[in-house]
């Protein structure tokens, strides 16, 4: 399985759950992991990175990601 490294500013342990629920509810994704300003994602071919990183934004709209 691949990984793709997204950087990511604003995180909180308070919002870190809400995030990785978002991030797991996408197509291929396999495992979200998030730990300070890292989001490790392990997911299939099928990943779309965009939709990951739209669906980080909109469950806190304080959160900016990109790709690491």
């Amino acid at each position: 399985m691949a990984q793709t490294l997204f950087k990511a500013a604003g995180l909180t342990p308070e919002n870190a759950d809400a995030l990785k629920d978002a991030g797991m509810a996408i197509a291929g994704v396999r495992w979200v992991n998030i730990n300070n300003d890292n989001v490790v994602v392990t997911h299939d071919d099928s990943f779309d990175a965009d939709a990951f990183v739209s669906a980080l934004r909109n469950a806190d709209g304080s959160v900016s990601v990109s790709k690491g």
